[in-house]
Parts: C-alpha cells; sequence; structure tokens
C-alpha cells in the first residue's frame, strides 16, 4: 500500500475537551484519543473546525497536536489541522505537526478577511514551498472562509506536495466534477456525513466528519455496505442518521455535535456557546430518541466504551 492509499477511508474529525476555564483537558483529550484507536477508522483529526482550532492559543494548538500523537502511538494515521488567520501561523503550526510526525495535514485559506483565487493560490504555494515532505491536504470550507474553484484546485494540483482536498461545502455537483478530474492519486474527501454514501459513489476517497470521532461504527458501516456494493443497506444506514444530524444542525456549529458527544458519553467539557435551556433539553431529549432508535436499528453500539478504558 503507498502512502496515499494508507490515508483513505474515515477520518475522525476530533471536538477538544475543555475543562472550567476553558482551557484544553489534555488527560481527557488522551482518553477519547485511545478509545478512537480501537475503532474502525483511517486516521485523526486534531485542531479542527468541530475541534474548534480558533479559540485557542498558538501552544494550546500544538499541545493538543502533540498529546494527540503521543495517545495514538503509531495506531492510527494523523492528520494535524493547521489553520490560521495567516500563512505565518499555518507555517509554524506546519512545523510542529513535522515535529510529532504527523502523516499530513489539512489547511484553509486565512480566514476572516475575503481572498481571490490568486491570493489563494499563492498561499498555498507558500505552504509547499514549507512542506519539506509533509503532504498537505487544501480545506474547501465556505462557510468559514474564503472557497476554492475548481480551476484554483486543478491548479494546486501539480504541487506534489499537495495530495488532497476535504469538501465540507456538501455540494456533490462539485465534489463530482472534481472526482473526474482528479489525477495522480489525488485525494478527495468530503466533510459532511448527511451526504458520505453519495460522496463515495460519486468517488471520493474518503471522508473527514464529527460522526467518525462520535459514533464511528455507523461512519464505517456505510463505507462497509460501499465496499460490498450493497447500496440498498447502505442507503438505508445513510437515511438512519439524518434526523440525528438535522438536530445537530439544529444549534450553533459545533454545539450539537458536541452535545451528541456528550449524550454518547465523551467528556467535552463546558460549551462555549449557549441557547436557552428549554431548547438544549430540547433537542437533547431528541437526540437520546435518535440514538436509541439507531441502537435498536443496529447501527450504533449500546454505549460507547469509554468507560472501559
Amino acid at each position: 500500500m503507498n502512502q496515499l492509499e494508507s490515508l483513505k477511508g474515515p477520518v475522525a474529525v476530533t471536538a477538544t475537551p475543555v475543562i472550567e476555564d476553558g482551557r484544553p483537558d489534555f488527560a481527557e483529550l488522551q482518553r477519547q484519543t485511545e478509545w478512537l484507536c480501537g475503532k474502525e477508522i483511517t486516521a485523526l483529526f486534531p485542531c479542527s473546525s468541530t475541534g474548534e482550532f480558533v479559540r485557542f492559543q498558538f501552544s494550546e494548538k500544538a499541545e493538543i497536536l502533540r498529546v494527540t500523537a503521543q495517545a495514538a502511538q503509531g495506531h492510527k494515521k494523523l492528520i494535524a489541522g493547521i489553520c490560521g488567520a495567516s500563512a505565518g501561523e499555518s507555517e509554524d503550526l506546519l512545523e510542529r505537526a513535522k515535529e510529532y510526525e504527523y502523516d499530513a495535514c489539512v489547511i484553509c485559506p486565512p480566514y476572516y478577511y475575503p481572498q481571490s483565487q490568486e491570493d489563494i493560490v499563492g498561499f498555498y504555494r507558500e505552504i509547499a514551498d514549507r512542506a519539506e515532505g509533509m503532504k498537505l491536504i487544501l480545506y474547501h470550507v465556505p462557510f468559514f472562509t474564503s472557497g476554492l474553484s475548481l480551476d484554483t484546485i486543478c491548479r494546486l494540483m501539480e504541487r506534489e506536495e499537495i495530495v488532497g482536498i476535504k469538501d465540507s461545502s456538501a455540494n456533490l455537483k462539485q465534489m463530482t466534477q472534481l472526482n473526474g478530474m482528479k489525477s495522480n492519486g489525488f485525494l478527495v474527501y468530503t466533510g459532511t456525513d448527511d451526504c458520505l454514501l453519495p460522496a463515495l459513489v460519486s468517488g471520493c476517497d474518503g471522508s473527514m466528519t464529527a460522526l467518525a470521532g462520535i459514533i464511528p461504527e455507523w461512519v464505517s458501516g456505510v463505507y462497509q455496505a460501499f465496499r460490498e456494493n450493497d447500496l440498498q443497506a447502505g442507503q438505508k444506514r445513510q437515511r438512519s442518521v439524518l434526523p440525528l444530524l438535522r438536530l445537530a444542525d439544529s444549534l450553533p456549529f459545533p454545539l450539537g455535535y458536541k452535545l451528541l458527544a456528550k449524550i454518547r458519553g465523551l467528556k467535552i467539557g463546558v460549551p462555549f456557546q449557549t441557547v436557552s435551556d428549554s431548547q438544549l433539553q430540547a433537542v437533547e431529549e431528541r437526540m437520546r430518541q435518535e440514538l436509541r432508535e439507531l441502537t435498536q436499528g443496529g447501527y450504533v453500539d449500546e454505549g460507547s466504551g469509554l468507560e472501559e478504558l
């Protein structure tokens, strides 16, 4: 298996557990990383959007990367989030990812201020010049920052350091077009669980999603159905989780996914976002019911297994 082949499949995008004052809970992060290492996933992806990397200082993000790498101990591939508001911040995180021996890095265009497509190309080329053997994965996430056009992606695909893209736009048309244009083993990942099976059918090589870090057995089941060419079973599994995802998306991102993680038994800590108690309680109650139905349907395991660690 070549190095790019080994990065295909489901990647767990991890939430960052925090303590009362909002700092990362590194002991709990280690425990959850060890738990995920026992699941049928390809890789772990800390310092992601779901992991709320923007809320932490550089030193805390670097420590999140270090603790995750140490806890994984070679059991899973490691993909570091190195997104930043500037090229300099991303380059500093890139150096830490090299130091902790990550297999690849995900990086979006600098956020907050709009970027032209030429700016984006220049940004990624600057990072690629600093890669020194590290694999880079583009990040198309127009919800948070400037998006990448198909032309821009194709131009950047020519750099050997740039080996793939995480597309969190849920735009199946663009992903399908991209899957028809990719070359030299370029990897395309979907970033949304809602369209996991359709993305795989369109030719995507893998996924980087929140559910892979919360209910990884549901995600691995979709992959199994796809590999076995049992699309009917895959469709049933895909549809089974849609009500749960709608509930998660009814709260400000990523609060809904952190609530789901809490219900599953992952200690996430105090949320950074707040909604009314009545709304939160209503969503939690409905989430618990949906999880019970998924468990009864054989799509989700009973309990999380975290209590065994």
